[in-house]
């Protein structure tokens, strides 16, 4: 067995990661485990999202299990009470309260349909890093969204997402055909981003396409895989009958899949489609949430099919051998490896967009 490691053991955590859909969380505690640490999930009465850790500084046990009192938690082991901010308001048979006696709480932001935690120093929770996916609640666009969870390790999921040439034999019916693997993807990158693109002319359409988009024959098809680390993706993708002179025949949709580490070797994936095409048609609403809720399950079952592997290994790991198509995959490793490095020696400031390079 070999010694060397290929994937991060830890998190990054001055950086944003989808905690939820919006639709997850309601005024219900609604626990969760994010980056290895447990917080519980609710929204006050007036609609906002709160997390907290998800256990009682008392005597650790598990906030989500005691009692909703208007926006404050009453811990079901002993009784002392925290409101929405985490600091400890009531104990019983104690009139001082001292002022360290608190829940944790997480800087949350919510934004078109999905809920960002910060998870690191919450001076440092800066808004601008939160990838932008405002299409997603846009007029003229019609979004799908679903939660899976995945029994392996999150960069799996963050390489299988910039690797799409594996669209041919792990999706062949849905999204895939013989020719996309033979298609060559450009990479580019800076510090926190990184994009595969495939511009694709004269091919066959995919299952998918065919039924929702309505296209038959020839098309051309252009796919973008984004990357914004440390765990978020949008694939935007369009086609058209191939050989159009305009656009007039042109569909569109982007795919955004929020990848967030549960614990080490365990993740929760929140996907959501937004299409711009039959826009005004439920019928295709309702074949594109149960069609890319099980394509995503098949990148699951894949992923989880090599944790099992690599499980085995554990603590070393078996040999990989590269090919052209990783470039992508191997460059999200190098940045998510940087911003641990930067935050194990202290130095690290939220990273931003910086200069481009590329591979062919």
């Amino acid at each position: 067995m070999e010694s060397k490691q290929y994937y991060p053991d830890e998190f990054p955590r001055n950086q944003w990661y989808v905690a939820a859909r919006t639709a997850e969380i309601g005024q219900e505690l609604f626990p969760r485990w994010l980056l290895g640490e447990p917080v519980v999930l609710y929204r006050t009465e007036d609609g906002q999202p709160v997390a907290l850790a998800d256990r009682c500084p008392h005597r650790q046990y598990p906030l989500s299990r005691g009692l909703r009192v208007g926006d404050e938690i009453e811990c079901g082991y002993h009784g002392l009470v925290f409101n929405a901010e985490g600091r400890c308001v009531s104990v019983p048979q104690q009139d001082h309260i001292p002022d360290h006696l608190r829940a944790r709480a997480y800087p949350l932001r919510e934004r078109a349909g999905l809920i960002w935690i910060w998870m690191g120093d919450p001076a440092r929770a800066d808004d601008s890093l939160i990838p932008d996916h405002s299409f997603m609640a846009s007029e003229g666009w019609v979004t799908v969204s679903g939660t899976l969870h995945m029994k392996a390790r999150a960069q799996l999921m963050n390489e299988n997402l910039l690797d799409l040439s594996h669209l041919t034999y792990l999706h062949p019916t849905t999204l895939g055909t013989r020719q996309v693997a033979y298609v060559p993807a450009e990479a580019t990158w800076d510090e926190r981003r990184v994009c595969v693109e495939r511009v694709m002319k004269n091919i066959e359409p995919p299952g998918f396409f065919v039924r929702a988009m309505g296209l038959e024959g020839q098309i051309d098809r252009t796919q973008l895989a984004e990357f914004i680390a440390p765990g978020f993706h949008i694939t935007h993708v369009s086609a058209k009958p191939a050989g159009d002179d305009d656009d007039s025949r042109l569909s569109q949709h982007k795919v955004v899949h929020g990848i967030t580490p549960e614990t080490r070797t365990t993740t929760f994936y929140f996907w959501a489609m937004a299409r711009d095409y039959r826009i005004d048609d439920p019928e295709i609403t309702s074949f594109a949430q149960d069609a890319q809720a099980r394509v995503f399950s098949d990148d699951v079952e894949a992923c989880e099919a090599i944790e099992r592997v690599l499980a085995a290994y554990e603590p070393g790991a078996p040999t990989q051998t590269n090919i052209k198509v990783d470039a992508g995959p191997l460059q999200s490793r190098r940045i998510i490896e940087r911003m641990l490095a930067d935050e194990r020696q202290g130095t690290a400031e939220p990273t931003r967009q910086g200069a481009v390079a590329s591979v062919s």
